[in-house]
């Protein structure tokens, strides 16, 4: 059996962000032997799916909820590697349909749906059936979920159950988001949820100790200056110092991107600067008494007077013991950039949710032991029709620069899981590329 070249050359590589992305990336490298220092500007890893933890808790938990699906091979087989466990059960999904909370996520609940006549919840099932099972992303991307689905499922299904949450997603950008998209989010979905031992920090911190343990460096609470391309080697600054690399990789959303670097083409900065995204602004909210008086895990919001997208009991999924016996919930929202929200106290939001949470439970705000609020810039890329036209690739125009971000895994949606799967095939790309 021949060897690759590749296993006989060993780089110096530079990966900037200590997310999924970053760390796998960073996993795969080491292995191959190669000298990998990561940079990452919070204080901990993890990226999107970082954690906070009280003194009191056992395990921590998600600034922005998470969870994996059963059909998430790559994050699943990250986690054997490195030692987490990921336990796997059937919570209460459920949608908040006109005034009332309806479990919807199975074909035979959907059948039970009485607020559509039989004839259109068969046609909606079968439209999905048709995502989940038959439809090939490739033949879908050239149109928009907002006119398809109308025009396949119907449109009071959809205006019903998907228009409000697509709107409460992208905002004025919901009409225009490919039917691709919405494939992935259908195709990719089990009833059966995963969550790891320990929590999805506990998951990153235990990937970046296997980073360390096998030679590599993470340089935490650590903004990178620019990035700069000398032919030969890639220069990185960061605090005040530099550092020579043979190749550098960036993880983080392309208008970072464009800022660190810009040395890079001005028709490339143009393609980084074109892509649109999404914040988030999630708040939690530390409970003594459970806020669902059943056993609702996931509630989408499908009304579209409500200031917020889901509600999300999350010790109704992960067992409250974790958590000093305390019931913690997500009120969570995506948000253009620059929205007001994204200005107010954690005190001043909870008086504009106040009305709402209220119509779901009259009495929450008397068990309320803390309030505390997580808004990020970039959460969600704006994923138009025909997106794919407009992937970039890993390799960059900067001689040994590679970028690999969540505005990178058309079809499938930002998470943990296409994170995972981006870093090792970024990882196998610079090993093959960078020696031929």
């Amino acid at each position: 059996m021949s060897i690759p070249l590749w296993y006989y050359v060993k780089m110096h590589i530079a990966i900037i962000g200590a997310g999924f992305t970053g760390l796998t990336a960073a996993k795969e490298l080491v292995k191959a032997g190669h000298t990998v220092t990561v940079f990452e500007k919070e204080k901990i890893p993890g990226g999107l799916a970082i954690g906070f933890k009280k003194d009191e808790w056992e395990w921590s938990l998600e600034k922005h909820y998470h969870h994996i699906f059963e059909s998430d091979a790559a994050i699943r087989e990250l986690a054997d590697e490195i030692g987490v466990k990921f336990t796997f059960t059937r919570p209460n999904t459920s949608s908040l349909v006109e005034g009332d909370i309806l479990q919807l996520d199975a074909p035979s609940k959907l059948l039970m749906f009485s607020k559509l006549s039989i004839i259109e919840r068969i046609r909606m099932g079968m439209v999905l059936a048709y995502l989940k099972y038959i439809a090939d992303w490739k033949t879908l991307e050239g149109e928009t979920t907002h006119a398809w689905c109308i025009q396949m499922m119907g449109r009071k299904p959809y205006e019903m159950l998907w228009e409000p949450l697509m709107i409460a997603k992208f905002g004025p950008h919901y009409k225009s988001i490919s039917l691709s998209w919405f494939w992935a989010r259908i195709k990719a979905r089990t009833t059966n949820l995963g969550y790891p031992t320990g929590g999805f920090q506990h998951l990153a911190e235990k990937l970046a100790s296997y980073v360390i343990d096998h030679g590599g460096t993470i340089n935490y609470d650590t903004s990178i200056d620019s990035i700069q391309n000398d032919k030969k080697s890639v220069t990185v600054s960061a605090e005040g110092t530099t550092h020579s690399f043979d190749i550098v990789l960036v993880t983080v959303p392309n208008v970072f991107f464009a800022k660190m670097a810009p040395s890079l083409p001005s028709d490339y900065q143009d393609k980084l600067r074109a892509f649109k995204g999404i914040g988030a602004l999630n708040m939690v909210l530390e409970l003594d008494a459970p806020f669902f008086k059943n056993d609702v895990y996931w509630l989408s919001i499908c009304e579209k007077e409500y200031p917020f997208l889901a509600v999300v009991e999350h010790t109704h999924f992960v067992d409250i013991s974790h958590y000093d016996g305390k019931h913690l919930l997500y009120v969570g929202n995506y948000l253009p950039q620059g929205h007001e929200y994204f200005t107010k106290t954690k005190e001043e939001l909870l008086d504009i949710y106040d009305p709402y949470l209220k119509r779901l439970n009259s009495e929450y705000k008397s068990h309320i032991k803390d309030i505390i609020t997580f808004p990020v810039p970039f959460a969600q890329p704006v994923v138009t029709a025909n997106f794919s036209k407009q992937i970039l690739p890993f390799k960059t125009p900067l001689k040994h620069v590679y970028l690999a971000n969540m505005q990178q895994v058309y079809p499938w949606d930002r998470g943990t899981n296409f994170a995972v799967e981006m870093g090792s095939r970024v990882a196998e790309e610079i090993s093959e590329t960078e020696v031929q």
